[in-house]
Parts: C-alpha cells; sequence; structure tokens
C-alpha cells in the first residue's frame, strides 16, 4: 500500500501498512491543528489587544508649594494658582511645611488642622473654576446588589473615621489601613513609621465590605469638614471601574457637563502634605490606590524630611505621584545629602501588589510605572555667591543661573534624576523671600534675617513616555518664603473599551466553534495507490 500525504506544502511517498498510515495520518493532523490553533489564538489575542485598547489624553496640574509653617486664613485665594483654561481633569498639589518643623510637631501628635483649612480652601477654588457649577449632584454609578450605600458629591464621607484614630504619634504608628481580602476588607497591622511605610488605601462600597465604625455620608460643605475628617491617610475611591468609559479627548468631558471635582486621596507626614483631586466623571477609572511614607529627616528616618508617594491607576496606566522635601541647607556638599535622599526614597518605596485586570500586578516600586511626577522643595541651590546670583536674576539671565544649579550640574554628573525630565525655566528663582515681599532674604542688609542666595528650591520632575508638558510657572504669591510652581501636563492612558469587547464576544465565539469542525486549520489528503 502507498500513502501520499500533503499538508502544509509538504509531500511525502512510502510504502507502510494501513495502521501506519493511520498513525501518520492523525499525528500529522494532530501536530498541524495545534499548531495553526496556536496562530490563531495568539493572532486573535494581538487583534482582540488591538481592536478593544484606545488612548485617552487628561490633562494633569501638578503643583508644589513650601508655605513655611504658616497655617492658612479662611480667605486666602487660591484662585490665581489652581485656576487654568481649560481646567484640568486632575490636580496633584503637595505641601512642604503645612506646620512648623518644631520638635513639638516631629515628635509629638501630628497637628492635622491646617491640612483639613488647606482642603477646605482647594475645594472651594476647585469647585469655583470657571464654567464649573456646583450646586449640580454627581453619584456614584453602581451595579453592585442591594444594599449599596450612595456616596455623597465630594467621597468626604468616605474618609470620616473616628476622631481620635489620627491623632498619633508621627513616627511610631501607622493610622489603620484597609486592604482588599477576597470580598472582605480586613485591618492590616500597624506598622513603624520611623522607616518606609506603605498603605493600601482603597475602599470598597457595600456595608459588609467596611469597618462598622466608618462612618459615610457627610457634606460637602467647607464648614463641615472640621468634624470626623482627618487627613492623615484618607482616600475616596472606588476599587473598581463600573464600565463607565472617559471620552478619546479632553474637549469631549468638557462638553459632558461633569464639573465637580472630588478628593481622591490625601496624605499628610509631619510637615508634607500630598492631595490629589479629580473630576467626578473620572473617579470611578481610579482604582487601586496606595500610599508609601518615606522619612529622611532627624535621625534619617523621622517625618521633617521625607516623601510621601501615591500609587494609582486610570483606567489601565499606573500613575505614580511623589511629593517630597529634601534635606537643606547651602554650604558645598549639602547636595550630595539631597542625593542621598533621592536614592534612598527610591529604594525604600514599596507599594503593596496588587493583582489587577487580566491578573496584571500593579507596580510595587516608583519607577516600575507608567507615568511619574516628582514634585516638592528639592532644596538643589545655585553654586553662586548671593552678589552674583543677584545680579544674573535683576538681568533675566536665566540660562547663566541654570548652569550653576546644583540639581542640573548633578543630573549632568549622572549622580541623581537620571532619565528624568524637567521643563525648561523661564522664571525667577523661587526662594527665598522677605516676609510679605516680593524682596529676597538679604535684600535691606536686615539682621535677623538670614542671607540666601536665592534659588530655585521647588521643582517638578518626570518620568515616563506619555507625559507631555504644556506649562512650568511659578505663582506670585506673598503668602511664604517660597513662591508655589506648577506644570500643566497631557497624559497618554490606556483604556479598555468595553463596548468593543461585546462587539468581539459573538466573533470570538464563532473561532471557537470552527475550530471544533475536522480539518479546519489546513488541508490535509490522504491517497491509497
Amino acid at each position: 500500500m502507498c500513502v501520499f500525504f500533503s499538508g502544509g506544502g509538504e509531500e511525502w511517498r512510502g510504502s507502510i501498512t494501513g495502521t501506519e498510515a493511520y498513525s501518520v495520518k492523525k499525528s500529522k493532523i494532530e501536530r498541524l491543528s495545534r499548531k495553526n490553533r496556536d496562530q490563531t489564538r495568539r493572532g486573535k489575542i494581538d487583534l482582540d489587544a488591538a481592536e478593544v485598547t484606545e488612548t485617552l489624553h487628561y490633562r494633569i496640574f501638578a503643583a508644589t508649594w513650601n508655605v513655611g509653617g504658616k497655617s492658612p486664613p479662611s480667605n486666602l485665594n487660591l484662585d490665581d494658582w489652581l485656576h487654568t483654561s481649560p481646567a484640568a481633569d486632575i490636580y496633584v498639589l503637595g505641601f512642604q511645611e503645612i506646620v512648623p518643623l518644631s520638635a513639638g510637631n516631629v515628635l509629638g501628635t501630628e497637628d492635622n488642622a491646617p491640612a483639613k483649612k488647606w482642603i477646605a480652601l482647594i475645594r472651594k477654588a476647585l469647585n469655583n473654576l470657571p464654567g464649573n457649577s456646583s450646586s449640580g449632584s454627581y453619584r456614584t454609578p453602581s451595579p453592585l446588589p442591594n444594599p449599596v450605600m450612595e456616596l455623597d458629591d465630594d467621597f468626604e464621607g468616605a474618609s470620616m473615621r473616628q476622631r481620635n484614630l489620627f491623632h498619633r504619634r508621627s513616627f511610631q504608628s501607622l493610622s489603620r489601613s484597609l486592604r482588599i481580602d477576597g470580598d472582605i476588607l480586613a485591618p492590616q497591622p500597624r506598622l513603624d513609621r520611623r522607616h518606609s511605610v506603605c498603605d493600601r488605601v482603597i475602599f470598597a462600597n457595600r456595608p459588609s465590605d467596611y469597618d462598622p465604625n466608618y462612618r459615610w455620608g457627610g457634606s460637602s460643605d467647607d464648614e463641615n469638614i472640621s468634624g470626623d475628617y482627618s487627613p492623615g491617610t484618607t482616600a475616596y475611591c472606588s476599587p473598581v471601574s463600573y464600565g463607565y468609559r472617559a471620552s478619546s479627548s479632553i474637549e469631549d468631558r468638557e462638553r459632558a457637563g461633569h464639573s465637580r471635582y472630588c478628593l481622591v486621596a490625601s496624605k499628610q507626614m509631619v510637615g508634607i502634605f500630598l492631595t490629589i483631586w479629580v473630576r467626578g466623571d473620572t473617579r470611578d477609572s481610579i482604582r487601586n490606590l496606595k500610599v508609601c511614607c518615606v522619612g529622611r529627616g532627624l535621625m534619617g528616618y523621622l517625618g521633617n524630611k521625607g516623601s510621601i508617594s501615591i500609587s494609582m491607576s486610570l483606567h489601565q496606566t499606573s500613575f505614580c505621584f511623589i511629593c517630597s522635601h529634601l534635606s537643606s541647607g547651602q554650604k558645598d556638599g549639602d547636595e550630595l545629602r539631597r542625593n542621598s535622599d533621592v536614592m534612598e526614597i527610591l529604594r525604600k518605596t514599596r507599594f503593596p501588589p496588587v493583582h489587577g485586570f487580566c491578573d496584571e500586578r500593579s507596580p510595587e516600586t516608583i519607577p516600575e510605572h507608567d507615568r511619574i511626577i516628582w514634585l516638592g522643595d528639592l532644596n538643589y541651590r545655585i553654586a553662586l555667591s548671593y552678589r552674583s546670583a543677584k545680579a544674573l536674576v535683576e538681568m533675566r539671565n536665566w540660562k547663566a543661573l541654570l548652569e550653576k544649579d546644583q540639581l542640573r550640574i548633578e543630573q549632568r554628573s549622572g549622580r541623581v534624576f537620571q532619565g528624568w525630565n524637567e521643563g525648561k525655566i523661564y522664571f525667577p528663582p523661587t526662594y527665598k523671600y522677605s516676609n510679605n515681599s516680593d524682596r529676597y532674604t538679604g535684600d535691606d542688609m536686615n539682621l535677623k534675617e538670614k542671607r540666601r542666595t536665592p534659588a530655585w528650591c521647588d521643582r517638578i520632575l518626570w518620568y515616563g513616555r506619555g507625559l507631555n508638558q504644556l506649562s512650568y510657572v511659578r505663582g506670585e504669591s506673598r503668602f511664604s518664603d517660597h513662591r508655589p510652581v506648577s506644570s500643566i501636563f497631557t497624559a497618554e492612558v490606556e483604556s479598555i473599551n468595553h463596548s468593543r469587547i461585546q462587539n468581539m464576544n459573538c466573533s470570538s465565539a464563532q473561532v471557537d466553534i470552527e475550530e471544533l469542525l475536522p480539518f479546519s486549520s489546513g488541508y490535509t489528503e490522504l491517497s491509497f495507490f
């Protein structure tokens, strides 16, 4: 008996028995079928990923301000600082020295009162942005079965714990954090704040999922924030996205009419304070919120210096925002201490892992994130005498000043922030100003004032692709001896288009059925001679 086999472009002839011919046929068919089926599935996966993923663009307003240990008055106007046209989708606001860095504040009970005031002022400014309507109500859509607790306009109730929960030693204990464990939100053990401290700050929506002492509801009125609210460690965000798909352009979301801003996360460590606000129509797309603090102050670990980092995912793109206050000093060699602070922050910042979409793990370190923005009082100085630096400032010779800027020098030498980006600086140094004036400290030779060489202490850097800086400017508020610095970015965000997934399910089912049909993976012929 002679067998002829053709398939996959191959031919073979020979004399074999019937049993052998059947074995050859079966083996060859199975091998080719499996190979082509794998190729089909790989192609389908690649095609699916390309078809169901779309790129959205979000505007991010990032700002940093060292407020010199002063508590803000209730009439402090933040409009000039926060108002942009068009308004941003996300506001990332970092502060330093919201309390005086005294021994009592560093070693004693953390003072949350100034943070509450800043929260109230920020909310007032953001929800009075041109074109915003603060009278409207926005509720979180939820497909969860009853009972469902409906959130208020500002997520404020989501953070209202008992007041004494946050009155603790800032370096000895960690405010109670929560983690999702299956379908139960369980308390994390208390951690030592003397080293890197991380919180998983994702809260679910159902009464069975949260602490019975946890108060929901509340009001968005500024006056009511001073009740049980504490900014020690706070997050106000649903842990999952409920199928809401953001518009593919910023202009589309502007036209959608959702204008209220919600506080989604805030964290204080002594004088460092980081807070994140988003549009009401964006908050359901945020998940995997986590926070990590690294102390670099007294004895190398206390919180008068250091960083707060907040990690989150917006749709399928991970973000990390770092607010830091690095070591001070303008003596030669002090810049090396600041370099060391940066390296330790990068080394010690760790976020607890979270399994997300398709079992994808969330980032656990700062560099693992897709988009990273680092802001704060980095304290790098200008390596010139006061007179030389002041003369260049008066001539507005920013290029000559930047050649002596310690941060730029250290970056060029590869000693710090390698691969990080910073926009071009076209504004005067932001430090150090006399009280309530536009004069740099030392101009009038007042013996009570320490002369400080003007410097760009307050900086904003970014890392990773998908971030495009639109502006890099400073504000002119005389509230402190620092001027605030802000930047606007557009961020590319990958999002799953759920409507496309539904449309492709039918096609996927059809392919699976075809795979069950005989010889669906190629042409096979068995001939007997």
